[in-house]
């Protein structure tokens, strides 16, 4: 008994699970602990098993870096497959908000602005201060423009988003997805310094007729929203909620506004084919209305592929096309400008929302309908709510096409050449249409109008000779191969004040003297070389080795113009090197690898001139070299007791040098650019997964844990300018709010927080006035208040299936890291939180053990521009029911030869939450770059969904 109670507490202790060990947090961390030692139990009933055939994991064939197909036991890396089942059981208009929870070291947040949103996607930590900081996303081995579009970095904007470039896609066209992470993304160079989201789509199926319709329809909610107070009034003309108690609570709650929104996905996919010809043909079609009224979202796709067997099969030839269309129109992720949020959330309880619904009046002096709105903009650009969704317009129309060959030819048996060929072509238009009476700080009397255009263009094309041989106990796999990419885009944008004619949203409508114009062209090419050898013997130890030499144009006119990125790994499998033939451990890998990537200087940096006041001066540009990660991962993936579980434990550590900063000096130098500074990241992944009978029910289960730790090693210590002046930087503020700042310090973490406080004595009290009965804020002293990013993560998922029916859940938790609400400080100073009514009901609040009147406390640490960030600092752990599905397989066969299967299921996200102490999601931000994380300033809620979906095959 003693001996289990031991292995209890290392087990908390191994996988963090000691933070959970006191107070309000004990019953979720025994609730975890004992639902996998539960699933361990039940491994342990099948030790006497006979040894199941191993060879179904360690044979299975998985899709690694530039499309090539290795076998899972030969990878030195870990690398995760997530099949359809993971993001189309439960659909999202962006799949890759599906696989929240599924996939370890990777955190993934979904930006707050609606349908179709754009997904944050770190892998194994941040790791550029300057730089990109997203995974890069491939699609059947080719790169993809990622298409990210501008993302908020101060309180004011956040309207106008749209989605990124991986949320076009159809998710019924993906056949996997791998997750490929250090040595498994080196091969992609200077792209990949973030890791890799490699997308395999499918093919025609040989010998077969299929067709396959689907439809997933789902309505949504508001998940996680602030609480309000109803009882406390207003006083006449005043916007604020700070009168007397109401004789009858108030009938307004912020709660009505949302309206309920819905999503409507429909796809139809046909796949035939000869053992020599195969095609795969789809069309979709995706709408979707918002919670906040004329939030819209229609996206249209269409696929076609085919690949044909020429020349008795040496010769195959692959050809696909890709169309998506898609419009947005009002997508709010945050921010001050352009938010019905703020005017609804800030009602005063004492009037009636009721008479503002008519949002427009007739003007006799205008002689046309105008804003109705007679509170004012209150000093925060505040317009009516109802006007803002219906005559402030943000619309966004985007057309993409992608056209791919390859082409591959069997010299013979052992030696072949691959050629590809991809063109990725993106074109967008957003509009935005003022109307004449919108706010003044936005548009001139009769409106206003903008509009750009942003067209894209990237080439992509390789060419790989593949040679494989087996001399006696070794087998060589090696490629060699040369790419090319090439990348076009052109901004433009016109747009200003309306001149005449209200509303009509025109070029020719303009003032000359109030518009602007801009254009920006840009023109990228990379070529690279690169070669992947993996030898193998006896079929159970693996060298695994890659190179990649860049030669890119975004560092013309440096001194370091071709870059290297290697890489090396060996794994073997110890059962059968050492022959343990055992029923409890019929396969165990163990493997270690070492990668080298990079992360190139934005484009432009070094094809200008900086300017010096001594024209002989060097520009310090010429210096500009990539940012440099070197990783290094160790791990084990096991199968124990009959097949029955499945362990994967990865252990990894990087490096991130090369920095990038742009300090300021007074030696004549007006600008320049310098690399320095180190961005250390560590951390676990740990995936574990199991397969039970239970009589006639099969359950399968999975844990999913992951842990990051960022550290700041160093920033810019000493530079020396040509003229002997020194620069140094070891502190960076990144920006924020008068509240809230992301500041970067040596021996700190990215993304930490730091925020402003009252004023507090010596010994740590905060002064507080008695005469005038007040605190005062400090604004001299910032503190860190932590960090943005969680402690670590746990999904877990299960699945029981019985007779045709499925059952399928997963729950996740985030655990650690902070977030800050200026939301919150606003409402409590404006006196519509509920924290405000009790405070006055409880007759003020208690500072320092004495209670000082309620509205004083509160219109100063949640007044001015964003409140006193210390005293709203929550908590960002959080614990799900992120999905629940149910599902039948209806035997449709029984009764017909047409209809091949019927699948009908009912599902549900983000359903309830088990812990959570913020006023906002957790898991939800405003912004998918990397800073301005941990901020909730009046954005969208999340959505928790309910739906149904159905399945016909053919």
């Amino acid at each position: 008994m003693k001996k289990k109670t031991t292995s209890i507490l290392n087990f908390k202790r191994i996988l963090g699970l000691s933070a959970f060990s006191k107070g309000r947090y004990c019953f979720v961390s025994q609730v975890f602990v004992f639902m996998l030692l539960l699933s361990v139990s039940s491994f342990a009933q099948s030790r006497n098993s006979l040894i199941a055939d191993s060879t179904i994991l360690a044979d299975t064939i998985v899709n690694t870096a530039l499309g090539i197909q290795r076998s899972f036991k030969s990878l030195p890396y870990n690398v995760q497959v997530i099949t359809p089942r993971d993001f189309l059981q439960v659909k999202d208009a962006n799949f890759m908000s599906s696989l929240a929870g599924k996939v370890a070291g990777v955190n993934m947040n979904t930006s707050s602005s609606g349908m179709g949103a754009s997904v944050r996607v770190v892998m194994r930590g941040t790791k550029s201060i300057s730089g990109n900081n997203n995974a890069l996303y491939v699609v059947d081995g080719i790169p993809l423009l990622s298409l990210q579009s501008s993302q908020p970095t101060d309180i004011y904007t956040g309207m106008g988003q749209s989605g990124d470039g991986i949320s076009n896609l159809n998710p019924e066209d993906i056949e996997s997805i791998s997750i490929l992470g250090g040595a498994a993304a080196a091969l992609y160079g200077s792209d990949a310094a973030n890791g890799v989201v490699a997308i395999t789509t499918k093919r025609g199926n040989p010998k077969k007729l299929s067709v396959n319709f689907s439809n997933s329809t789902s309505f949504y909610s508001p998940f996680v929203l602030p609480r309000f107070q109803n009882t406390y009034g207003s006083e006449t003309g005043s916007y604020q909620s700070w009168g007397s108690k109401l004789e009858t609570p108030a009938s307004f709650s912020p709660k009505d506004y949302f309206q309920t929104a819905y999503s409507v996905n429909n796809s139809v996919s046909i796949s035939t084919g000869t053992e020599k010809n195969q095609t795969y043909a789809s069309i979709s079609s995706l709408k979707a209305e918002g919670i906040i009224h004329n939030n819209s979202l229609d996206r249209y796709n269409f696929t076609l592929s085919n690949s044909v067997r020429l020349l008795n099969d040496k010769l195959e030839i692959g050809t696909s096309v890709m169309g998506m269309k898609v419009s947005e129109q009002n997508m709010l992720s945050q921010g001050q400008y352009f938010n019905p949020l703020v005017p609804i959330y800030l009602f005063p309880r004492g009037d009636d929302i009721q008479k503002y619904q008519v949002f427009e009046r007739y003007d006799p002096e205008s002689d046309r309908k105008t804003q109705y709105w007679p509170l004012g903009n209150v000093g925060i650009a505040m317009q009516n709510p109802y006007w803002i969704t219906e005559r402030d317009l943000f619309v966004n129309a985007k057309d993409r096409y992608m056209l791919g060959a390859t082409l591959r030819y069997g010299i013979n048996k052992w030696l072949n050449i691959v050629g590809r060929a991809k063109t990725d072509y993106n074109h967008s238009i957003n509009e935005r249409k003022y109307a004449a009476s919108t706010d003044t700080l936005f548009a001139g009397t009769q409106g206003a109008y903008y509009k750009s255009s942003y067209r894209t263009q990237q080439i992509y094309a390789d060419l790989i000779i593949n040679a494989r041989k087996t001399i006696k106990a070794f087998s060589i796999a090696t490629g060699f191969g040369a790419g090319l990419k090439d990348t076009k885009s052109n901004f433009s944008m016109h747009g200003g004040d309306l001149l005449s004619v209200p509303d009509l949203f025109s070029y020719e409508n303009l003032d000359p003297s109030a518009s602007e114009s801009s254009q920006t062209n840009y023109h990228e090419q990379s070529l690279a070389i690169f070669s992947t050898s993996v030898i193998g013997y006896k079929d159970r130890i693996f060298l695994d080795l890659t190179a990649r030499n860049d030669w890119v144009s975004v560092v013309e006119n440096t001194r370091r113009k071709p870059v290297f990125y290697p890489s090396a790994g060996i794994s073997g499998i110890i059962t059968d090197i050492f022959g343990i033939k055992s029923p409890v451990i019929p396969f165990l890998k163990a493997r270690l690898s070492y990668s080298e990537v990079g992360n190139i200087p934005r484009p432009g940096l070094t094809s200008s001139i900086y300017p010096s006041s001594n024209e002989d001066d060097p520009t310090t540009a010429m210096d500009v070299k990539p940012e440099r990660t070197k990783s290094r991962e160790t791990g084990v993936n096991t199968i124990l007791w009959n097949n029955k579980i499945r362990l994967d434990l990865t252990l990894y550590n990087s490096s991130t040098t090369n920095q990038l900063f742009h300090p300021t000096a007074s030696s004549g130098y007006s600008s320049f650019y310098v690399n320095a500074g180190r961005i250390e990241n560590k951390g676990i992944e740990l995936m574990l997964g199991l397969s039970q009978k239970i009589g006639p029910i099969s359950w399968e289960s999975g844990v999913i844990y992951s842990a990051n730790r960022n550290k700041i090693k160093e920033l810019l210590q000493s530079y020396t300018l040509p003229g002997g002046a020194t620069v140094s930087m070891t502190e960076m503020d990144m920006g924020g709010t008068s509240s809230y700042r992301m500041i970067l310090k040596e021996g700190g973490s990215m993304g930490d927080i730091y925020v402003n406080t009252l004023k507090t004595d010596e010994h740590g009290f905060i002064v507080v006035d008695y005469t005038s009965q007040s605190v005062a804020v400090d604004t001299s002293r910032w503190i860190h208040a932590g960090n943005a990013n969680p402690r670590y993560t746990l999904g877990f998922r299960n699945s029981f299936k019985w007779k045709g029916w499925e059952l399928s859940c997963l729950i996740n938790a985030r655990v650690g890291g902070v977030g800050v609400s200026i939301t919150q400080a606003l409402m409590d100073a404006y006196g519509v939180s509920e924290a405000s009514a009790l405070a006055r009901d409880n007759g003020g609040v208690v500072v320092n053990g004495y209670k000082i009147p309620a509205q004083s406390y509160y219109q100063t640490v949640g007044g001015g521009e964003a409140g006193v960030g210390s005293m709203y600092v929550y908590s960002a752990t959080n614990i799900r029911l992120a999905e629940l599905s149910i599902g039948y397989e209806i035997p449709a066969t029984k009764w017909n030869h047409l209809v091949k299967s019927i699948n009908v299921s009912v599902m549900g996200r983000n359903l309830f939450m088990f812990y959570n102490k913020a006023p906002f999601d957790p898991e939800s931000t405003s912004s998918t770059g990397t800073y301005y994380q941990g901020i909730d300033y009046f954005m969208q809620p999340s959505l928790r969904n309910i739906g149904f979906a159905i399945k016909v095959g053919f």
